[in-house]
């Protein structure tokens, strides 16, 4: 039976405008005959296609970006540049800095744009007007004898409990 990787493979790579395998591309590909090919689709393919298959996939693309990129030995991606590769980590790390400089990005965009709009001195008189409204509730609220300290509010309560006698 073929392995589902190695039918995706074939099917992703030589198939036709109407949905069939194109058997003589995967047979030149594969360097065996279509009869070979047709074998391979109703019985299985051998060991080795499956692990060409395998192989090809994990393999660097042959493209003008990649040109001077390899894997060593312990899996590292080796880049053209003198002493820069990346482990797998290390190229999940770039992508999560990459994803949060965006979204740090965006979120710097919004806080521009609030403060372009506060910029309008109507707006901007009226939030001065209402923090000076908090700011006088604020230090009403701290003279009030009720949130003053227990001992402080307990004296000046005695004060007042002796001057009406």
């Amino acid at each position: 039976m073929m392995k589902p990787r190695t039918r995706t493979f074939i099917l992703s790579n030589f198939t036709r405008e109407n949905g069939t395998v194109d058997t003589l591309k995967a047979a030149e590909f594969f360097c065996v005959t279509t009869r070979t090919i047709n074998n391979w689709w109703s019985t299985g393919c051998p060991d080795w296609v499956n692990r060409y298959v395998e192989l090809y996939q994990r393999s660097i693309p042959d493209t003008k970006d990649w040109k001077g990129f390899s894997f060593s030995h312990d899996g590292k991606l080796l880049t053209p540049y003198k002493d820069h590769s990346f482990t797998g980590g290390q190229l999940l790390m770039v992508f999560f800095d990459k994803q949060f400089n965006r979204f740090d990005r965006v979120e710097k965009q919004k806080l521009s744009e609030q403060v372009d709009s506060l910029r309008n001195d109507e707006e901007a008189a009226a939030i001065r007007e209402e923090l000076d409204v908090i700011i006088s509730t604020l230090s009403k609220l701290k003279q009030s004898p009720i949130v003053a300290p227990k001992k402080q509010f307990a004296t000046s309560a005695k004060r007042i409990l002796k001057r009406s006698k």
